[in-house]
């Protein structure tokens, strides 16, 4: 009885029948330090195919990593997609094309009817209206307006002459300067509290004239 590991060993003697010998390595009769002519090898890398749809994975950049770790951080550190937005703007995408072919469809029927109208205001002998040619000419911008302060005056760099006054250097056409409110009239109160304090005074001297006259009678 023959057992599996021959019988295993027998299959695959017969099935490598067919393929090619293992190369025999040839001798190098050039040195190894001269200059061999011929194309420099490179190391195998796999160039994607053109108008490839997918991003080939930087399989350079992680050299110690497999691809399924690769793949997870490209993932992690693409942007998040938006479900919601991409939703809204296939539905509003949907919603101008149904709109446009309405304004398209509306359009054709005016041209038809008009074409009817006119073509039965001919058979009559009538002239059809004639409809005004509106020019579509692009809407010409309007001028800019002139700055509130008058035109901005370059003051050149930065440097000695205007360090220390940077507003002069970002500002140098200065709002024109306001009417400021009237102030306090200091004169006024300063007369007012004087003759507030003489009669204080002259209170609290009456009061101390009148005490000291009733203890001399008492």
């Amino acid at each position: 009885m023959t057992s599996p590991t021959r019988r295993n060993r027998c299959h695959a003697t017969h099935d490598n029948q067919d393929r090619p010998p293992p190369p025999v390595p040839q001798p190098a009769f050039v040195p190894a330090n001269q200059a061999q002519a011929g194309p420099v090898p490179r190391p195998f890398a796999w160039q994607p195919p053109p108008h490839f749809p997918h991003e080939p994975l930087p399989v350079g950049q992680y050299p110690s990593l497999p691809r399924n770790a690769i793949a997870q951080v490209q993932c992690a550190h693409r942007p998040p997609v938006d479900f919601n937005q991409c939703l809204n703007n296939q539905m509003n995408a949907a919603h101008n094309n149904r709109h446009c072919q309405c304004n398209v469809r509306q359009q054709q029927d005016r041209d038809e009817i008009r074409q009817q109208v006119q073509a039965e205001l001919m058979a009559a002998g009538m002239q059809p209206p004639q409809i005004p040619q509106i020019p579509d000419e692009p809407i010409q911008p309007a001028p800019p307006a002139p700055p509130m302060y008058g035109p901005i005056h370059y003051e050149g760099t930065v440097g000695p002459h205007n360090f220390d006054n940077p507003l002069h250097y970002f500002a140098p056409n200065s709002a024109p300067p306001l009417l400021a409110p009237p102030g306090p009239d200091y004169h006024q109160f300063n007369m007012q509290f004087q003759h507030h304090f003489q009669e204080e005074q002259m209170r609290i001297r009456n009061d101390l004239l009148q005490r000291q006259a009733q203890e001399e009678f008492h």
